[in-house]
């Protein structure tokens, strides 16, 4: 059902509720009187009598596994004796109507006399094994209806009162992590391996899809099918299983890509409580040429040249092979036109390391997974003896997005 349908849908049903509510006290005003604003209702045969139901309409609000009752009053407005069983019907157009078997109406059946009033007593019993949503439904007195083509498309109740039930959506699934964003190189293959859990009290299915997003525009490096997911399609409660996303980036990919494995959980659409794996992959291409630096030097003191790179946290701890591997660089000097010899002197490490920050759901028992890795840093140290003149050096990266670098000429201290 589309949008609109259900807009239009939603807009009908409130404005038959308002009327059900507003014509019992229709008659107690004179047909001259309102100021022009009232609720515009379908006309309602005179031959039906309108009857008094109070509360018109009751709202609950129950876990799973829990039950609750209501009393209801019925008023027989008519001159006859009426033999009522009251009844639950369908909400039209409604996706969650209340199931019948969650409600019990005492008493049954009983003869209600003209101008006399009745109460009954509404039970709703929630199952243990229920679904989360908002429900809804009608129970009906009398088996009167009217209709009207023009505005509703179903037959409504007139002596009806309308019952909604919320059970509270809690996620059935939940996820070791809910993204994974890395760097990758074009021509290579990626495995990612996470841990899923069934978090409900029964079994539920389960079928992983790429999923894009609605409101992006962009071009990505790569189409969705070269991703591949391979996870369990049945999960039983407490389950704790692997979900493995396969990625094989094309030889010429480019760029970067977005999107959402979609989990869909027991075959519905996503209500917006059960959890997506984000996808954020930056496509690494390594130049196949060097940086060029050129300077030039005034004193014939010695020369110093630094190079450093810092790699950003990522998910590379999720995936198989190939693992990332250290930076590095290659470099060459030139004074003049003539090779120059350079020397390295120092290499530096340093990592940045970020304690209990990731979440990660308790169940998963890894004494490692307090320790998350935000970046590293690498620094290489050269020295050259100087010379007044003209320099040109080249810096060519391996595994490694930046660089930066300095050029100290004397005393490095």
């Amino acid at each position: 059902m589309g949008k609109s349908t259900l807009l239009r849908a939603g807009s009908l049903f409130l404005g038959l509720m308002l009327c059900l509510v507003w014509v019992p006290a229709a008659f107690a005003q004179s047909e001259d009187e309102g100021d022009g604003n009232q609720t515009v209702c379908p006309p309602v045969p005179d031959e039906i009598v309108i009857h008094e139901i109070n509360p018109s309409y009751y709202n609950l609000y129950l876990q799973e596994g829990e039950s609750n009752s209501f009393n209801v009053s019925f008023r027989n407005n008519g001159n006859e004796a009426l033999d009522i069983e009251p009844k639950v019907v369908a909400v039209p157009y409604s996706s969650y109507n209340l199931d019948e078997s969650w409600i019990t109406i005492s008493p049954a059946s009983t003869t209600v006399d003209p101008y006399t009033e009745q109460e009954f007593t509404i039970e709703i019993n929630v199952p243990e094994d229920a679904d989360g949503g908002n429900y809804e439904t009608n129970i009906a007195f009398t088996d009167d209806v009217f209709s009207n083509p023009e505005t509703y498309v179903y037959p409504q109740y007139v002596n009806a009162m309308y019952l909604s039930v919320m059970v509270p959506v809690y996620p059935k699934l939940e996820l070791q992590t809910s993204y994974i964003y890395d760097t990758i190189e074009a021509g290579k293959e990626y495995e990612y391996t996470m841990k899923i859990k069934n978090v409900a009290n029964k079994n539920i299915t389960i079928n992983p899809e790429v999923t894009r997003y609605d409101y992006t525009l962009d071009t990505f490096g790569f189409e969705d099918d070269a991703i591949e997911i391979s996870a369990p399609s049945v999960l039983t409660p407490g389950e704790i299983a692997d979900i493995a996303i396969k990625v094989s980036v094309p030889e010429n990919a480019t760029g970067n890509y977005n999107s959402y494995i979609e989990m869909n959980v027991d075959g519905k659409e996503n209500n917006g409580y059960e959890p997506q794996i984000d996808l954020n992959f930056i496509i690494n291409q390594q130049p196949s040429v060097p940086y060029v630096k050129t300077f030039s030097t005034r004193t014939a003191d010695p020369i110093t040249i630094e190079v450093s790179t810092y790699t950003y946290g990522s998910d590379a701890w999720l995936r198989s092979p190939p693992k990332n591997q250290n930076p590095s660089f290659e470099l060459n000097l030139k004074y003049g036109s003539s090779p120059v010899d350079m020397t390295l002197v120092k290499t530096m490490q340093r990592d940045s390391v970020s304690i209990g920050w990731n979440n990660f759901p308790v169940w998963l028992n890894d004494e490692s997974a307090g320790y998350q890795n935000n970046g590293k840093y690498y620094t290489e140290t050269y020295t050259i003896p100087g010379a007044i003149g003209d320099w040109e050096l080249s810096i060519h990266p391996i595994n490694t997005e930046n660089f930066e670098y300095t050029i100290t000429v004397g005393d490095s201290e």
